[in-house]
């Protein structure tokens, strides 16, 4: 919407002038309920309750409508049925309103005319450059709560936005409870005009947030997304919560990439490429919250670990070797000076176990000679603390938070286990800056975001990026893709998929067509043997489950009697409605063994969110079995993404080169990323594409796309 800026949410978030309307006086209507937290939440603005039927309410002077209002108004609150909304909202407009939050349900959540109701809400909005928050919301909690929830979190820092508003009722009682503040609480609803994105953008330059995270159920427009949320990430961490992990979304898809995707791919990748940090529970997202808010950011990648117990020692080694935590290496001089403060008993290397007996003294001891190591060395701590009877915790607390502030460069974490013993002494060390948890494995896990963060700090935004553009013949594909579109065809015949290969610089093997036995054995003849021969029809997707691919073939009559026998083979297990269109003869790339080959499969799917997305892995008629494989989003992808892709799976170790083999062709591999992504970006009438197999020699005989399969949109 070019019309309206982010700039324009700053009347949502600050609203001087609110009218409320649907006011009432009668309890447990909602527009008595906003009037109410509104007053409860000490807002310093004017009320205008909008109510025909009413002169005051709650002790304000009512306005029969919003048109009634002498003032100028920055924040609208609808509460009245949705059947009146449209009406009021072209009032709204027509007085000039700043802002809206329609709280009011029954719109494209119901269907029919709810949703007819909310398309027209949407136009006006546009018409009258009015930011709208809603519909089907709870509303917003920012410097008065224009909300009926029933509770009003203090001040802080962290912004929560929520698509769910029962999730927000839930996480607000929780926030209370918890003793938990933040700059403003958010209520998405059906996001007929600010979304996610908008707020996000907004929050990211808001001096009152620190700290952003959200409860999200879908994401409408990636590319913007990746624009703000990634740009956002560089200023202050987003913390998102997705829900809808399952993997039933792939069993539609054709291909093998689309099939060995999962429905949550394209989220986790998207997450990963703007910078987000994903919680995977609601637990997750305010530990993450939490720690951000108060924790420092590590200056180096190395950890120690302090416990007064060795079996959560253990358990915090572990969780960190799963996290892939970088595990400190004490120095020897480090060593020493931990053997002079601790008894004989104690372990003097990582993690250091200061025995079971120790008191607060000597938590300090050793925490302090860690602190004085440089960050390269140990560049923070988990401390772990079981209640034992000379422990102490609280004065343990004490001394750490002593420490934190004296050595304010090291990252402390918490893990003190128990409960009643230790709550006191967990407010203590958060209240000075070292986020505490119960269990090891929470304080390992925010400690990897922590240092999640530490590298999206050290990288360029990903708009920035340069990506390569090879030398390619557009005309070419695009003629090749309308000709398919006018026969209707949404699968693309074989030598098609080559002619594509072909004007991208990607290596594919000579081929022909041929629609007779007699042509097979002569064009065979004059293309040179050996050959494979496949089936071409948009109808069948795994030809080797038909017996519709023959290989090794040596001479014209093998040419001719291939032929016949793929097509009697087709028509005989291939479905009914197939079209064969005829055979595809194909240069034989591994002639009798001669060339010893690596099978990849390397492909791409179009995510309906966040655009195309690239595999690789391991190849051949094992590739769905196998599920060795790997994904990127082809947005702004270059060659050290390329790699990093291919570096994630197994196979790569053996294209590296084992047991005295030689290396293969990576560089050629990562030339098909590279010029697979340029297509698939200038052609988004690709939805998937396979390459399987690949066939990968070394780097002298290079590699060749053997079997592509390519689907257009229709």
């Amino acid at each position: 919407m070019a019309s309206k800026t982010v700039k324009q949410l700053e009347a949502m978030f600050h609203p001087r002038s609110v009218a409320i309307i649907g006011a009432s006086n009668k309890e447990g209507k909602i527009g008595h309920i906003v009037i109410k937290n509104m007053q409860n939440s000490n807002f310093s603005g004017k009320f205008y309750p909008i109510n025909p039927k009413s002169e005051e309410i709650l002790g304000y002077k009512a306005y029969k409508s919003i048109g009634d209002v002498p003032d100028e108004i920055d924040l609208a609150v609808i509460c009245i049925p949705s059947k009146f909304c449209v009406a009021v909202v072209e009032e709204c407009g027509k007085k000039k309103v700043k802002s809206v939050v329609i709280i009011t349900a029954g719109f494209k959540e119901v269907g029919g005319e709810g949703r007819i109701r909310e398309i027209k809400i949407q136009e006006l909005g546009i018409k009258y450059k009015m930011r709208i928050l809603g519909p089907n919301c709870l509303g917003l909690i920012t410097n008065g709560n224009f909300s009926f929830a029933s509770l009003t979190p203090k001040k802080g820092n962290i912004a929560m936005l929520s698509q769910s508003g029962a999730m927000m009722t839930g996480l607000l009682d929780w926030a209370v409870n918890n003793d938990i503040g933040f700059s403003a609480f958010i209520s998405l609803g059906n996001k007929v005009d600010a979304d996610e994105v908008d707020f996000i953008e907004y929050l990211a330059n808001d001096d009152n947030t620190k700290v952003i995270a959200a409860y999200i159920e879908s994401v409408e427009d990636g590319m913007k997304f990746f624009k703000v949320v990634s740009a956002a990430t560089k200023k202050k961490p987003v913390i998102l919560l997705k829900s809808g992990r399952s993997a039933a979304g792939a069993k539609a898809a054709s291909s093998h990439t689309g099939a060995l995707a999962g429905s949550d791919i394209g989220f986790e990748l998207a997450f990963k490429k703007a910078g987000v940090i994903r919680a995977d529970t609601i637990s997750d997202l305010f530990n993450y919250a939490l720690t951000f808010l108060v924790a420092q950011i590590p200056k180096g990648d190395k950890f120690a670990i302090v416990t007064n117990a060795g079996g959560p020692g253990i358990v915090t080694t572990d969780a960190m070797d799963k996290e892939k935590l970088g595990f400190a290496q004490f120095s020897e001089e480090t060593i020493n000076l931990l053997k002079e403060k601790l008894p004989a008993e104690s372990n003097f290397r990582n993690p250091v176990d200061i025995i079971g007996d120790a008191p607060p003294s000597r938590y300090e001891d050793a925490i302090e000679i860690l602190c004085q190591t440089p960050n390269s060395e140990v560049a923070g701590m988990i401390i772990l603390l079981t209640p034992q009877s000379q422990t102490k915790p609280l004065l343990v607390a004490k001394k750490i938070a002593t420490l934190q502030k004296k050595y304010p460069e090291k990252t402390m974490i918490g893990a003190f286990i128990g409960g009643v013993s230790v709550q006191e002494s967990m407010k203590v060390l958060i209240n000075s800056g070292v986020p505490t948890y119960a269990f090891p494995e929470d304080s390992v896990k925010v400690l990897k975001g922590l240092t999640y963060y530490k590298e999206l700090l050290e990288k360029p935004l990903i708009t920035e990026k340069l990506v390569k553009n090879f030398k390619v013949d557009k005309d070419k594909v695009k003629k090749i893709i309308d000709d398919a579109k006018k026969d209707h065809r949404a699968v693309l015949l074989s030598y098609e998929t080559s002619q594509i290969f072909e004007s991208y610089g990607i290596k594919a093997p000579k081929s022909n067509l041929v629609q007779t036995a007699r042509d097979a054995a002569e064009i065979a003849e004059k293309m040179g043997f050996p050959l494979v021969a496949k089936i071409v029809s948009p109808q069948i997707i795994h030809k080797w489950d038909i017996g519709g691919v023959i290989l090794n073939i040596k001479t014209p009559d093998e040419a001719r009697n291939a032929f016949i026998s793929i097509m009697t083979n087709a028509e005989r297990l291939g479905p009914r409605d197939a079209r064969l269109v005829g055979v595809e003869l194909q240069e034989m790339i591994i002639k009798e063994d001669k060339l010893k080959s690596t099978e990849l499969i390397i492909g791409m799917s179009r995510d309906p969110n966040w655009g195309p997305m690239l595999m690789i892995g391991s190849g051949g008629i094992y590739a769905n079995y196998v599920k060795d494989v790997a994904f990127d989003l082809a947005y702004h992808f270059d060659r050290e993404d390329a790699r990093k892709l291919l570096n994630q799976t197994k196979i790569s170790k053996i294209l590296e080169g084992v047991r005295g083999e030689p290396v293969s062709d990576i560089e050629g591999v990562l030339d098909i990323l590279e010029k697979l992504s340029q297509l698939v970006n200038d052609f988004s009438d690709i939805v998937e594409l396979d390459i399987n197999p690949c066939l990968v020699f070394t780097k002298k005989e290079g590699y060749s796309a053997v079997d592509i399969k390519i689907t257009i949109k229709m």
